[in-house]
């Protein structure tokens, strides 16, 4: 799947490497879906956004984007824009990240990601443990492919996703069965 990948002010002011640590996330990501689901994502372009206003809230930066962003540029179109954000989010109101759909194949798979990064990343590979910013990064992807919130304690879909990284059988049945579905127009 093509993936934009946009970067907010403050990332962008705090870390002189954005452009190679997002594409690194996003590898990590990739790396694990396409082990477990056989999707891969290729990140397409790196691009700052918004230019200079900070959005401190995943609801609001979500929105934002969605209005301002389309899906279509002069390099073409893209499956996934995901915006990632260097502000302190409130995780209690708005979440650490989020998208805008569940994926479906009736309506399509979801086309819009936001979520906070926490600190510095360098991907070691896919043997690696992933962080906080990549379990988020894999549980949202999840909700693109049409995985829902579970009571499941050890899901990475559950609600509280810190440091899971398994799906539960019903969310693996769910991203398998969608995987092949279009996305969103």
């Amino acid at each position: 799947m093509r993936v934009k990948v946009l970067a907010d002010p403050k990332l962008r002011e705090e870390n002189p490497r954005w452009v190679e640590e997002l594409r690194d996330l996003v590898e990590a990501a990739s790396d694990y879906f396409e082990r477990e689901f056989g999707i891969r994502l290729v990140t397409q372009r790196v691009s700052p956004w918004p230019e200079r206003e900070r959005i401190a809230s995943t609801a609001l930066l979500l929105a934002r984007v969605k209005r301002q962003v389309p899906l279509t540029d002069e390099n073409g179109r893209y499956d996934l824009i995901i915006a990632f954000t260097g502000e302190l989010v409130n995780i209690y109101s708005d979440g650490k990240a989020r998208v805008d759909r569940i994926g479906n194949c009736q309506q399509g798979l979801g086309n819009y990601l936001v979520s906070s990064v926490s600190g510095r990343f360098r991907y070691h590979g896919p043997n690696t443990e992933p962080n906080i910013d990549v379990v988020a990064l894999v549980h949202e992807l999840g909700h693109i492919f049409g995985a829902e919130h579970t009571r499941d304690i050890n899901s990475i879909m559950h609600e509280n996703f810190d440091y899971r990284t398994e799906f539960d059988n019903k969310s693996r049945e769910v991203i398998l069965k969608n995987k092949f579905c279009p996305f969103a127009k």
